[in-house]
């Protein structure tokens, strides 16, 4: 024995590991005043989309930004009658507390969630374990030699992998293409030998190994 760690363990730490994928879609783009309007969280068990035990609902605003309506479609009275971030905020944290976190801009979506779960229930959410697809992208073609300094645009990741969404934009949707998209690239980690730590590095730029 050599000490390195043969493939099936590796393909067995991963068919464990618990992901959550998450999409948001807010009002704009600052985490620190705009609003979530939707919420989707699919789940994986190892490359397994758990498609139905997803979590998807609207969520109604204090205040609604009329032109991030072209951006998702979602117009005042899709909210009117939606519920409040206090009354689904416990499922969300049940879903999301102590589970590996994955998304398309994945930063972006976990300050949203850390401010409304601060403001609106008095908890300090910690999800310090997560990564985004596109950044393990951009991993995995430095690994094939060639040079990446740029963000990956989600579409341009779904063709890469002939993902052809039926529609976009919506948080439950782009939740599932995400987990699809992920599902691949989980398969490339392996043949590279990455652990669930490597993947957590990659996926929040700060190493190459």
């Amino acid at each position: 024995m050599d000490g390195r760690i043969s493939g099936l363990e590796f393909e067995k730490e991963f068919e464990k590991a618990e992901f959550r994928i998450i999409d948001l879609e807010t009002t704009g783009l600052s985490p620190k005043k705009d609003e979530i309007l939707s919420i989707a969280i699919v789940p994986m068990t190892g490359w397994r989309i758990r498609i139905g035990d997803s979590f998807y609902s609207l969520i109604k605003p204090e205040k609604f930004n009329h032109r991030s309506i072209e951006y998702h479609g979602i117009c005042p009275g899709d909210v009117n009658n939606a519920p409040s971030f206090e009354k689904i905020g416990r499922k969300i944290h049940e879903m999301l507390n102590g589970k590996i976190i994955v998304g398309y801009a994945t930063a972006f979506d976990i300050e949203f969630l850390k401010r409304f779960f601060r403001k609106k229930l008095k908890i300090k959410l910690s999800l310090e374990r997560y990564a985004d697809i596109s950044e393990i992208e951009a991993w995995i073609i430095r690994k094939k030699g060639i040079a990446i300094s740029y963000r990956l645009d989600f579409d341009a990741i779904l063709k890469t992998y002939g993902i052809e969404p039926s529609s976009r934009h919506n948080a439950l949707s782009d939740a599932y293409f995400t987990a699809r998209i992920f599902q691949k690239q989980l398969k490339k980690l392996l043949e590279y030998r990455a652990t669930i730590s490597d993947l957590i590095k990659i996926g929040r730029r700060l190493f190459i190994f």
